[in-house]
C-alpha cells in the first residue's frame, strides 16, 4: 500500500552538499520507496530534513527498499521496529499519495479536502554503510486500518496526522506507549479525504 506519493512543496528544506554548500529540495516530485522525503523528527523538531523512504538494518549489506511500512498492531512484536517506538518518531510531509486496486484496475489518488499537505506518522534511523562509510538517514511510514472513505478502495492506510498533532507523535518526553495510543485514538477523519481516479494509473501499479 502506499507505494507512491506526491511530494509538494518543499521551499523550507536546504540539503547540505559535501563541500559545505546548500540546495533547495526539488518541488512537486513524485517519491517512491527509495526516494528522499521531507520529515520532522523528534531529534530535530524544529526543522524539516530529507529521509530516504525504507528503513534499512545494520545487517543489510547495501541499498534497497526494505521496511518501508509498518503496520501499527505489530509495533511492539517487530522487533525491528519496538526498538525505535518510543525513541525515533518523525511525521513524513506528502501532498498526496497513490492507491492501486488490483481489482478494479484503478490507482486512485488521495489528496486532503482542504489542499494542505499529509503529515504521516512514521519512525526513522541513521543506516551506517560500512564498506563507504556513508550514514543515510531512512524511515518507514506506519499504517492503520482504513476509514470509512479508504476502506472501499483498501484494506489499509497511512496513519495521517493533523498538523496540531505533530508535536505530540514526535514529543521525546512521552514513552512509546503513549504516542502509539495517541496515534490510535486519533484517526483520519473520512471527511478531510478526496479520492479521485489518477488518469495516468498504470505507471502506479
Amino acid at each position: 500500500m502506499c507505494g507512491h506519493v506526491e511530494i509538494g512543496e518543499q521551499k523550507d528544506i536546504k540539503i547540505m552538499k559535501r563541500d559545505g554548500g546548500a540546495y533547495t529540495a526539488r518541488t512537486n516530485a513524485s517519491g517512491k520507496p527509495g526516494s528522499m522525503l521531507p520529515v520532522v523528527t523528534d531529534a530535530h523538531p524544529a526543522e524539516a530534513q530529507q529521509f530516504r523512504w525504507g528503513l534499512l538494518t545494520l545487517d543489510d549489506d547495501r541499498i534497497h527498499s526494505k521496511n518501508k511500512h509498518a503496520r501499527i498492531e505489530s509495533l511492539f512484536l517487530v522487533s525491528a521496529w519496538k526498538e525505535l517506538v518510543g525513541r525515533k518518531h518523525c511525521a513524513v510531509r506528502v501532498q498526496a499519495y497513490f492507491e492501486y486496486n488490483p481489482a478494479r484496475n484503478i490507482t486512485y489518488k488521495i489528496e486532503r479536502t482542504d489542499g494542505k499537505p499529509f503529515y504521516i506518522a512514521g519512525l526513522w534511523d541513521i543506516w551506517f554503510d560500512i564498506k563507504s562509510g556513508m550514514l543515510l538517514p531512512t524511515f518507514l511510514m506506519i499504517t492503520v486500518p482504513p476509514n470509512s472513505a479508504i476502506c472501499a478502495i483498501h484494506d489499509r492506510m497511512p496513519a495521517i496526522l493533523e498538523r496540531e498533532n505533530i508535536k505530540h507523535w514526535i514529543n521525546g518526553h512521552l514513552s512509546g506507549e503513549e504516542r502509539v495510543n495517541f496515534l490510535r485514538q486519533t484517526p483520519c477523519p473520512s471527511r478531510n479525504l478526496e479520492i479521485k481516479i489518477h488518469k495516468d494509473h498504470n505507471q502506479d501499479k
